[in-house]
Parts: C-alpha cells; sequence; structure tokens
C-alpha cells in the first residue's frame, strides 16, 4: 500500500492531462487527477481495484504518443481538407465512374464526348501528336528489329499450329496494321505465338469434315487447305467474341483464371511445344498429338530414325540461342544478340545447307518453296463449320487475351500510362476479325518481341507498322531465301523460346505459401499434360471456381473486441490486447451475404453463442459487423429476419453496424428495418454496443437494479 501511495500520489502531482469527453477511460484519468490520495488507496484496496486501477488510471505512454500524433494528424488533415461545395463537386465528378446507368442519363452527347470515345477506340489518335524526329527514329529501328525476330518466329509458330509455314507470315501482316490503330499498349508486339498456336491446332485437329479431308490423321498434314481454311474460320470466331466481350465488358471473365492455373498450364503447353520440334531437331517424322504419352511413344518408336547430321546442327543451333540469350543479358555490348540471334542462325543454316548441299547429301530437312505474293484473300467461310469451332474458340479467346493484357499492362505501368482493359480486348477482336480475312489464324501480343520492341526505345505503335511494312516486302520480294533454310533452325528457335515458359519455381512457391493453390498448379499441369490442352485448362480452371465459390459459402469469420481505451472495435487477430465486452457477441463474416451461404452464417453465430455460454459468459447481444458485406440478396433478408425472431424467443437481441448503402436500401425495401426496430442499426461498432448496453442497463432498471453510470457501465463491462 506504501508504494501504491507514493505512485498514485506522483501521479496526481503530474500536470494535469486534457479531458477527453470522448473515451470512458479518459474521463477515468480526468476524475482521478482531482481525487485526494487517500481516496485512491481505498479504491485501490484489492486486487480486483488494483487490476481496474492498472487498465484505466495509469496510462500507457505509448497511448499518450498515439493520441498526440492522432491530434497532429487531424490537423494536418484539415489543413489538406476542401471546402464544403468544392468537395461535393469533386465527389459529383468522381463518383460518376460507379454511378449505374439509368434511362434518364440517355442524350446526345457534346462534341468534347465525341472526341473522347473516338480516341478510346482508335488510341494512334493520342499518340500521333507525341511523335518528335527522336522518337520517330527508335520506332523504325524497332520495328525492323521486330521484323527480324517475326519473320522465322512466325515460321516455326504455323508449324506448331499444323499450319504451312507461309501462313505465319500472313498472320503477322494484318494484326500489325490494326492493332497499331486500336491498341493501348505503345510496346507490345502482336502476332503468332507458341501458346496460342498449340491452342489453336487442339482446338481444331478433328473437326475438318470427313468430305473433305477423309479419315487421315492427323488433318493438319493429310489436307492442310482444308485445316488452313478452318483456322481463319476460328480467327474470325475468336475476333467476333472478342469484339463483343468488348462491348459488354466481359474482360473480367479471365479473373477467373488465377495465378497457379495460368501458370501450371503454361508450363505444360511449353513442354508440349518443345516436344512436338523433337522431329525438327532430330530430323524424322512423328504423329503429332496433343497428349504427351501420345508424343513420347512416337519419339521413342521413331528414335532409330534420326538423322544424324540434322541432329547435330539442331542441337548445336539450340544451345547456340541460349548461349546468344545469356551473353545479351551479361554483355550489355552483346545484347544485339538477343533480337539479331534467330536471323543470325537462319542465314547460317541456309549457307550450311546451301554451299554443303547437305539437303541432297545427308537428307536434311529443309523449308522448301514458299509462295511469294500478298496473303489470299479467305472470305469464303464455310458458316456450317461455325458451331463447330465457336466452343473451342472460348478457349483461345480467354487465353490470348490473358496473355495480351497482362503483357500490356507490364509496360503500360514501366512507361506511366494507362491500359484500359476493355480497349484492349477489342483491338485483340479487331486484328482476329481482320486477320481472317487475309489467311490469318489466332494470334496475341508476344511478350519476347514486346521486351525486345521496349528495350530497343519503341515509344509508340509506330513500330508495329514499320513491321507490318516490313513483312509485306518479305512475302513479296524475300520468299526464295527461305528455300534452303533448315528445319531444325526453326526448331531450335521455338524450344529456346519456351524454355523460361516452364514455371517450375512457381509450384516451389505455391507450396511454401498456399498448399491449395500448388494443388491447382499442379491438376492444370499434369491435366494439360494427360487430358490434353482444352480439357487440361477447363478442369483446372473449373477447380479454380469451385474453389472461389467454397470459399464464399464458407467465409471468413472474425471475433471483435474493442481496443482498450478507445473507442475502435478490432478483429482478435489485429488487437491482440483488446477487451471482451460482457454479454455481447460482436462477429464479422468476409462476404456477401446470398442465399448459398447463409446456413453457414446462422450455424456459425449459433456455435459461438454456444461455446461463449459454455464458458459462463452469457450471451445477450449479437452484433453483425457489416463492413465487408457489400452486397445483399433477398433470402438472405429473409433468414435474418427469422433469425433476429428466433433469437428474440431465446432472449437474444441482434443488431447491426456500418451496413453499406446496398444492403441498407434492401433493408429499408424489404421493411426488415422497420419490423426489427430502427434502434438496432448503427453505423459503427460503438454505436451498436452501447446500444445492447444501454438495453441491458434498461432490463435492469426494470427489475429494481440500481442504475448505473455510463462511465461505471463502461468500465465494468469490458473485461
Amino acid at each position: 500500500l506504501r508504494g501504491t501511495a507514493s505512485h498514485v500520489a506522483s501521479i496526481s502531482n503530474r500536470p494535469r492531462p486534457e479531458p477527453m469527453q470522448n473515451y470512458a477511460k479518459g474521463r477515468v484519468i480526468e476524475r482521478a487527477a482531482t481525487e485526494p490520495s487517500d481516496q485512491k488507496i481505498r479504491r485501490c484496496g484489492s486486487d480486483e481495484h488494483l487490476s481496474l486501477r492498472d487498465a484505466s488510471v495509469t496510462m500507457d505512454k505509448s497511448v499518450q504518443l498515439g493520441r498526440m500524433n492522432s491530434n497532429r494528424d487531424d490537423s494536418l488533415i484539415d489543413q489538406n481538407t476542401l471546402g464544403t461545395n468544392d468537395s461535393k463537386e469533386m465527389i459529383g465528378k468522381v463518383a460518376q465512374v460507379i454511378k449505374p446507368w439509368e434511362p434518364e442519363d440517355l442524350r446526345l452527347p457534346t462534341k468534347k464526348e465525341v472526341w473522347t470515345f473516338t480516341k478510346r477506340r482508335l488510341p494512334f489518335l493520342t499518340w500521333i501528336p507525341l511523335t518528335t524526329c527522336n522518337s520517330f527514329k527508335n520506332d523504325v529501328v524497332a520495328g525492323f528489329t521486330i521484323l527480324v525476330m517475326a519473320v522465322p518466329q512466325s515460321m516455326s509458330y504455323a508449324s506448331i499450329a499444323g499450319l504451312p509455314l507461309v501462313y505465319g507470315l500472313y498472320a503477322t501482316m494484318v494484326p500489325c496494321f490494326v492493332y497499331a490503330l486500336t491498341g493501348n499498349c505503345r510496346q507490345l508486339a502482336v502476332g503468332p505465338t507458341a501458346l496460342v498456336a498449340i491452342l489453336t491446332n487442339a482446338a481444331l485437329e478433328g473437326l475438318v469434315s470427313v468430305d473433305e479431308c477423309g479419315e487421315g490423321s492427323p488433318q493438319s498434314e493429310v489436307c492442310p487447305e482444308a485445316f488452313a481454311r478452318l483456322a481463319s474460320l476460328c480467327a474470325l470466331c475468336v475476333g467476333m467474341l472478342q469484339i463483343l466481350g468488348a462491348i459488354c465488358q466481359l474482360g473480367f471473365i479471365v479473373q477467373f483464371l488465377g495465378q497457379p492455373v495460368v501458370s501450371g498450364f503454361t508450363s505444360a503447353a511449353a513442354f508440349l511445344i518443345a516436344l512436338t520440334q523433337v522431329r525438327n531437331i532430330l530430323g524424322f517424322s512423328i504423329k503429332r498429338s496433343q497428349f504427351i504419352y501420345v508424343t513420347f511413344g512416337e519419339i521413342i518408336n521413331n528414335i532409330d530414325q534420326t538423322n544424324p547430321v540434322n541432329a547435330v546442327l539442331g542441337v548445336t543451333f539450340f544451345f547456340m540461342l541460349l548461349a546468344f540469350k545469356k551473353a545479351a543479358q551479361r554483355y550489355k555490348w552483346l545484347s544485339f544478340l538477343r533480337p539479331l540471334g534467330p536471323l543470325i542462325l537462319c542465314i547460317l543454316g541456309s549457307v550450311l545447307v546451301w554451299a554443303a548441299n547437305l539437303d541432297q547429301t545427308h537428307d536434311v530437312s529443309v523449308v522448301g518453296t514458299v509462295p511469294s505474293g500478298l496473303p489470299p484473300v479467305s472470305v469464303d467461310y464455310n458458316l456450317d463449320d461455325l458451331s463447330k469451332v465457336i466452343g473451342p474458340s472460348i478457349t483461345v479467346v480467354v487465353i490470348s487475351y490473358m496473355v495480351a493484357i497482362s503483357n500490356a499492362k507490364v509496360f503500360g505501368a514501366m512507361h506511366g500510362y494507362e491500359v484500359e482493359a476493355g480497349q484492349e480486348l477489342f483491338a485483340l477482336g479487331a486484328m482476329n476479325f481482320f486477320g481472317s480475312m487475309f489467311s490469318g489464324f489466332p494470334v496475341t501480343g508476344s511478350f519476347s518481341r514486346s521486351a525486345v520492341a521496349n528495350s530497343v526505345g519503341a515509344t509508340t505503335q509506330l513500330f508495329g507498322l514499320v513491321t507490318g511494312i516490313g513483312m509485306i516486302i518479305s512475302l513479296l520480294v524475300l520468299t526464295p531465301v527461305f528455300a534452303y533454310l533448315p528445319l531444325c533452325v526453326l526448331g531450335a528457335i521455338v524450344m529456346a523460346s519456351v524454355v523460361n515458359l516452364v514455371a517450375y519455381e512457381d509450384a516451389i512457391e505455391l507450396w511454401k505459401v498456399k498448399k491449395s493453390d500448388c494443388f491447382l498448379w499442379f491438376l492444370a499441369f499434369f491435366g494439360t499434360l494427360f487430358l490434353g490442352i482444352l480439357m487440361g485448362v477447363v478442369l483446372a480452371a473449373s477447380v479454380s471456381l469451385i474453389i472461389v465459390i467454397y470459399e464464399s459459402v464458407r467465409p471468413q469469420v472474425s471475433l471483435i473486441w474493442r481496443v482498450k481505451g478507445t473507442r475502435y472495435f478490432r478483429s482478435v487477430k489485429q488487437a491482440p490486447n483488446g477487451a471482451w465486452v460482457r454479454g455481447v457477441l460482436i462477429v464479422r463474416f468476409g462476404a456477401p451475404m446470398y442465399f448459398a451461404n447463409m446456413a453457414y452464417i446462422r450455424d456459425t453465430i449459433n456455435a459461438l453463442i454456444l461455446q461463449a455460454n459454455e464458458e459462463r459468459e452469457t450471451i445477450r447481444y449479437v452484433v453483425l459487423e457489416m463492413s465487408p458485406v457489400i452486397s445483399i440478396d433477398s433470402s438472405a433478408v429473409h433468414i435474418l429476419e427469422d433469425t433476429a425472431k428466433e433469437f428474440k424467443k431465446r432472449g437474444l437481441q441482434l443488431a447491426f453496424a456500418n451496413t453499406g448503402n446496398r444492403v441498407e436500401k434492401l433493408f429499408q425495401l424489404s421493411g426488415f428495418r422497420k419490423e426489427h426496430g430502427e434502434e438496432w442499426f448503427h453505423s459503427s461498432t460503438a454505436a451498436a454496443v452501447e446500444q445492447c448496453l444501454r438495453h441491458s442497463n434498461l432490463n435492469k432498471n426494470m427489475h429494481n437494479v440500481e442504475p448505473v453510470s455510463e462511465v461505471e457501465e463502461a468500465k465494468e463491462d469490458v473485461v
């Protein structure tokens, strides 16, 4: 007691703190500063009062500093706050983004709005005024650099799609022009890619009618012309679906393909792509298949037909490309090897074959004759095949858009401009739609070529126009040069380009971070390898969607308690040193409330009440903290009504805190708020808890119990 008296005396001799009218603890401290010491000693005469004195009389230094900082922050906020009229004007303008469209909003657009819309749909109008002499020079250099990469790569990717090699050049030419006019990203290089090419082949294989192709397999080799027409129809279908998706703002669909699914699918697809090129590297023919066990079986059965010279050239070219990449990364003065590496190998391989006559003396496979001239117009679509193509095309639509938008956002963030997802989807649809009219097949943005364009200084899509012009010149003039190009060079280019797509490190990281995401990665990987490309990605996406639904049906549950010395209420995990309010259960569910999860929510509340009662803590009030509940449906409202009525029969009361506007509106329209009682709906958790305590105090008064002051109530009800 002597030590306690000296401690309390020292407290009373300190400078008197400013009154804190908003906090019960502050009022206790204010009273303690004016009481005589002997009263303080009497109040601290038991362990119970001693613990109360420690909790309410002595203020922790960190709390003092926190409140001082809070006062300074409030002053800083006040200095940077707009006036009432300016604030309302700003909110009105900004809120237009999230305001739902209403029929009365329909009106004739102004000239400014028409010009703004035109610039959104034709982004070249925004970058043309930005062009300078320096940027023009950089874009021209970037355009020809990408052309050097695109010619051999696009021919290789046409082979993956099961099409004649020249179709890769056709599929690159038109999209370059269309995307330059409609695309958002100023550094994105478009054209065939390995991933979309193998998707196209998997989607179309077996769809050519027997009348056109007979019973042979694979159809891409038995009837290449009919397969090429089907590929152009697929590009048309993909383009229309993407344009329709942009108009209906359906770009959010790709968000259902999570990063684990995409990474696992991409890794498996890269593995399959590499296996398809083994025949070009080793120099023998195998049956094309999207199943790994079929491809492995074909390789093992035909390994004895390996052409030694072809194999040596192919393996050498592959490791040369890898060495070029490493050297370009390590030494800045060798950075030109990254874009020019494929061209150097094409020239070297062609010279070797021509000089040593390897195609005749050692049977080295070469490209052979490539048709010259502009791509033929292919608008004679067989619309009877549209029903067969539209289903598989959906996978191509989603994957191609996902690849393009992820690449575009990377470069947009890097250079500080906005990439509009809807416009990007429209641009992809436009280039596939018009590309299909000139013998094209589905294409998207290429990350490897885009990275090179960015590294050599591309600043606008002018470089895409230069690439398109260069592709026209190549088709008109350079096709005879491709006659001696060995196929092993194209195989090496493809294999070197997909090596980095096998993201095994993602699986290791996901195993450390979240086991369920790692499971999705392996499901997508092995599903793609053994079930096929389309079935693999559909299976993984379906399981991913099931997990999302499961988590929404069983939302996260958080117990809420009071942060000591304040009116704030936080999760027990966020504030580990909080205080439980007697008789009041405060719960937060981290998801919208709808018909599928209300049974779980109701059962969880009942289980929490039962557990608290077993711990000798009688629950009389349940406060639902509704801030995460951004929406609610009519079924959930009915269940809440039934739950509230059931609670009243059991002597419980249900209160709501922090309800959002949408939820509040539905409560009003359904009559639940009026029926349940306006006093049980509050804008803050503290207000809801105070209502519960006032109601409890009123019940005590009705039973002739001595009323308790607000300060004493707060002091005694906080454990």
